[in-house]
C-alpha cells in the first residue's frame, strides 16, 4: 500500500545505537537513522532468546496494526501519549522484537543529586516525603498532583474504551511532566492487554499487585492500582494503602480512593467517576499538603507471593531505565481459554487499513533520505526471512562469539547499579532506603544467575573453555557479592551506621567475592578481546563485564 508504514522489518535493517536498558524480557536500544512520523526518534526492544518462545506473535502483530486501524484522531492521541509498538522486527527465527517511539524529551528530568544525567521521569520520584524533594531540587504542588492524576485517569478511561487494559499500572510504567500542563506518558505497552489478550505472560510490579486471587486484565484492576498510585502520591511513600493525606486534601477524591481499594472489584467505582472529582480538586487545591489528623489506611489484601518477573520496585533515587522490564515482577494468574486474536484479525485489519489509514498517522519509518525515485518516504514491506539474524550461524566460532556478545551487552548497567547501591548503603539512608538497595542487590544477583544459565544454554563448544569458564566464574562471583550485600542491607536495617556496614562479616564476604570476580573478568577479557577484534566485535575492559 503506497504511503503506509511497513508492518515488519528485518532485524538486519535495524541499526542499533546506544543501549537504553537490559532487563528480564529484553534489551532496549536506540535506533540510528530512522524516525516515526518524520520526527520521533525510534527505540528497538529486542527480546531475549529465552523469552521469544513465550511471545504470542499474533497478539503483538495485532498491537502493531492497532494504531493505524483507529480513526486518525484517536490514533494520533494513542501514539502521542504511549510508546505503543509500531513495527515488528523479525529474523530467520521469527519475531525478535518491535520498534516504538523513544520517550519524549519533556518526560526526562534532571535531579540535583545527579544534575548532569537527565533521567526518565518515572512516578517513583513523586512517591516521596518533602525532604526528598528538597534533595532532588524540585517540588510538586497539590494542584499538580491532582492534575497528573486527572491526565492519567483520562488516559486510562480512553484506553479502556478502546479495549486496552494496562494491567501493570505502577510508577515504573508511568512517566510525568510538570511543565505547563502536567501530563503522563505510558511505557511498556507490549505488557498491556489488547481485547483481553496478552503478547507475553501478564506480570505485576511488587507492591503494586491486585488483591490475592484477582486476575489481571480488567478495567476494575486498573482502577484499584490507580487508587494505590493516588494514595501513595499524596502520602509520600512507595508502598502502603494510607488514604489519610489524600482525604484531608480533598474529601471526595479520598473517598473514591478508599472505595477503589476495596478487595471486591464489584464495589469499586468506575474510573470515569474520578474525572469530575479530580478536576474539581485541582481547581480548589490548597497551596500545600495538609497534615493528616491520623492514619486512615485501607487494610491491604493478603500478601501475594512474588516470583520471577521483571522490574525492580520503585527506587526513589535511581529509577529504572526508560523501558525497563526486568525480573522483579511476578506472573499474574493465568487466564483461561485460548487466544482468539489470530490471523483472521490481522487480515481484517489489513483490509481496514486501506480505508482509514492516512499518511499523517504513523505514516512512515524513515531512514535518512527517501529512497531514490520514490515519492514516498515510507519503507516497503520486507520478507521476514530474507535476512540473516545476528544469532544465525551458531555452529561457527563467529556465531558463538556474537551470541556471547549479546549476553555481555545484557550485563551492562548491573555494575553501575550495584556500585551506586553500595554507596547509598554506606550512607545509611533509613529503613525504606535500605529496602530499596537490598532489592537492587537481589535483582542484580538474579540477573547474573540468569546470565550464567543462558551462557550454559548457548553451549559455546567452539570457544575456549578458559574464556567461557572465566566468564562464568566472574558472573557467579559477582552474584555472590550481590547476595552478600543484600544480606548486609537486611542486617543493618534496624540500626545502621557507616562503621557497622563496613565492619560486617557480609561486607568482608562481598569484598572477597568481588576480588574473585575481578580476577576472573580480567582473565576473560584477555581471551575475549583478540577474538572480538578478529571478528569485528566490541572489545571490553574487565570492569565492563
Amino acid at each position: 500500500m503506497t504511503g503506509a508504514r511497513p508492518s515488519s522489518m528485518d532485524a538486519d535493517r535495524v541499526t542499533k545505537g546506544p543501549k537504553f536498558n537490559a532487563g528480564g524480557q529484553g534489551t532496549v536500544w536506540a535506533v540510528q537513522g530512522r524516525t516515526i512520523n518524520g520526527s520521533w526518534p525510534v527505540a528497538y526492544k529486542e527480546y531475549h532468546a529465552r523469552i521469544r518462545p513465550l511471545l504470542k506473535a499474533d497478539v503483538l502483530s495485532a498491537m502493531v496494526y492497532f494504531v493505524p486501524s483507529l480513526p486518525v484522531g484517536t490514533g494520533r492521541w494513542l501514539a502521542g501519549c504511549t510508546a505503543w509498538p509500531a513495527v515488528l522486527v523479525t529474523d530467520s527465527a521469527g519475531v525478535s522484537g518491535f520498534l516504538m517511539r523513544q520517550i519524549p524529551e519533556r518526560f526526562f528530568r534532571r535531579f540535583a543529586f545527579e544534575p548532569d544525567k537527565p533521567k526518565p521521569a518515572g512516578f517513583q520520584y513523586l512517591l516521596n516525603p518533602p525532604a526528598y524533594f528538597r534533595r532532588a531540587g524540585f517540588d510538586i504542588t497539590p494542584r499538580q498532583r491532582f492534575e497528573l492524576l486527572l491526565d492519567l485517569a483520562r488516559t486510562l478511561v480512553r484506553l479502556h474504551s478502546l479495549g486496552v487494559v494496562v494491567g501493570d499500572v505502577s510508577p515504573n510504567n508511568v512517566l510525568f511532566c510538570l511543565d505547563r500542563e502536567p501530563s503522563c506518558f505510558l511505557i511498556d505497552c507490549d505488557a498491556m492487554a489488547l481485547r483481553g489478550e496478552w503478547a507475553l505472560p501478564a506480570v505485576e510490579t511488587p507492591n503494586w499487585g491486585l488483591p490475592s486471587g484477582e486476575r489481571m486484565g480488567s478495567a476494575t484492576g486498573d482502577t484499584y492500582k490507580f487508587a494505590l498510585l493516588a494514595s501513595r502520591l499524596f502520602a509520600g511513600e512507595q508502598d502502603g494503602h494510607d488514604v489519610a493525606v489524600l482525604q484531608a486534601t480533598n474529601q471526595a477524591v479520598g473517598q473514591l480512593a478508599e472505595q477503589s481499594l476495596s478487595t471486591d472489584p464489584a464495589r469499586r467505582p468506575v474510573l470515569e467517576q474520578w474525572l469530575d472529582a479530580l478536576a474539581a480538586a485541582a481547581a480548589d487545591a490548597p497551596a500545600t499538603l495538609p497534615t493528616a489528623p491520623q492514619r486512615s489506611s485501607v487494610p491491604p489484601a493478603a500478601p501475594v507471593s512474588g516470583g520471577a518477573g521483571q522490574t525492580p520496585p520503585p527506587v526513589p533515587h535511581t529509577p529504572p531505565p526508560p523501558v525497563r522490564t526486568s525480573s522483579a515482577r511476578r506472573p499474574a494468574p493465568p487466564r483461561q481459554g485460548k487466544s482468539k486474536t489470530g490471523r483472521w484479525f490481522v487480515a481484517l485489519v489489513l483490509a481496514v487499513l486501506a480505508l482509514v489509514y492516512g499518511p499523517d498517522l504513523y505514516e512512515a519509518l524513515e531512514q535518512g533520505d527517501p529512497p531514490s525515485g520514490s515519492g514516498s518516504s515510507s519503507l516497503p514491506d520486507q520478507d521476514p526471512g530474507s535476512g540473516t539474524s545476528e544469532s544465525a550461524g551458531q555452529d561457527s566460532e563467529e556465531g558463538q562469539l556474537r551470541a556471547l556478545g549479546n549476553l555481555l551487552e545484557r550485563n551492562e548497567g548491573n555494575r553501575s547499579d550495584v556500585g551506586e547501591a553500595v554507596s547509598r548503603m554506606t550512607s545509611c539512608p533509613g529503613r525504606s532506603g535500605l529496602r530499596v538497595v537490598k532489592k537492587v542487590f537481589e535483582d542484580a544477583a538474579a540477573e547474573r544467575d540468569e546470565l550464567v544459565q543462558d551462557l550454559e544454554d548457548l553451549g559455546p563448544d567452539l570457544l575456549s573453555d578458559s574464556m567461557t569458564g572465566d566468564l562464568r566464574s566472574g558472573w557467579q562471583a559477582s552474584a555472590d557479592a550481590d547476595r552478600a550485600y543484600a544480606m548486609l542491607a537486611e542486617e543493618v536495617m534496624d540500626g545502621c551506621t557507616s562503621e557497622g556496614v563496613t565492619s560486617s562479616s557480609y561486607w568482608l564476604e562481598a569484598a572477597g567475592a568481588s576480588e574473585r570476580a575481578t580476577r576472573a573478568k580480567k582473565d576473560f577479557v584477555a581471551a575475549w578481546n583478540p577474538s572480538a577484534e578478529q571478528h569485528g566485535l566490541t572489545t571490553m575492559s574487565w570492569d565492563e563485564v
